[in-house]
């Protein structure tokens, strides 16, 4: 791949230098052994607050073209149970248009986060490919929003966890599946450092219901796949494995625990992992 077609790649936070251009006089700073160096683990402070925003969008307007989410106060009610449990202090805000979603983002990117250990953002919306979200009356680029929690906008949160769970579609496309032929266990059981900066994209893990392209599902009953696999595992093993063990369980959980009962159509969910260590949460 180069240069030309990375620019096309996805991404969602930074300008890139061409590899091509003439390149600065840079001094090299060599960092090999001080990450070992480094707590490899985030601090989960019980003396301090979790912070959680859960903007649930259920009703839209005409204009938008979209139907109103049914299922979606199922999926608010279950996640905010499982992150109190967790000694998160959860922002609860519901139909929020897309100045409304801008603003409530900036509110809690310019707040005091010296007493909060991490933030963790769950958004319940439509949503469309090229990482479009929908507030009720239009669409915003989710880039447009995490990028209030980078460090040069919001320094409170540098070097503390930053998690996004957004339930939305990505795209029109139906995932069929595939027969597995081995799976006999599927079915079984179904310091000192020299530098001191930190990427701009660091700390920062984002939990996509389904991969680019294709529809997210949801029950208009009792919810939507992913944010109920994610309320179950988080409420089930969020206090004893490390997320990356409990993100493993929910596209676990998601792909083969479910499956569209008209069409058989399936989904996983996909996360972008910025982490830099292993992340604790404690009830």
């Amino acid at each position: 791949m180069d240069y030309t077609d990375a620019q096309r790649v996805e991404g969602i936070f930074f300008k890139e230098r061409n590899p091509d251009s003439q390149p600065e006089d840079v001094e090299m700073v060599s960092v090999e052994g001080s990450s070992e160096s480094v707590n490899a683990r985030y601090d989960m402070d019980r003396n301090k607050e979790n912070l959680a925003l859960i903007i649930n969008n259920e009703s839209f307007d005409e204009s938008t073209g979209f139907s109103n989410r049914q299922g979606s106060d199922k999926d608010a009610s279950a996640i905010k149970h499982t992150l109190e449990s967790l000694h998160f202090k959860v922002i609860n805000r519901k139909n929020l248009s897309v100045k409304d979603m801008k603003q409530i983002f900036k509110d809690i990117s310019t707040m005091e986060h010296a007493e909060h250990n991490c933030f963790v953002c769950i958004i319940l919306t439509h949503g469309e490919d090229g990482n479009q979200i929908y507030g009720t009356d239009g669409e915003v680029n989710l880039n447009e929003l995490v990028q209030m929690f980078l460090p040069d906008r919001c320094p409170d949160l540098i070097g503390k966890p930053k998690l996004f769970f957004v339930q939305a579609c990505r795209g029109r496309k139906e995932d069929s599946g595939a027969p597995m032929h081995d799976a006999g266990d599927v079915r079984e059981k179904y310091q000192n450092v020299t530098s001191h900066k930190v990427p701009l994209g660091a700390d920062m893990l984002l939990a996509y219901s389904t991969v680019p392209g294709f529809y997210s599902y949801r029950r208009s009953t009792t919810g939507s796949w992913f944010i109920q696999s994610l309320a179950h595992i988080l409420e089930k093993h969020g206090d004893r494995l490390e997320l990356q063990q409990l993100m493993i369980l929910v596209n676990r959980k998601v792909a083969y625990e479910y499956e569209h009962s008209c069409t058989k159509m399936k989904q996983v969910p996909c996360v972008a992992n910025m982490l830099m260590k292993e992340l604790y949460f404690y009830k």
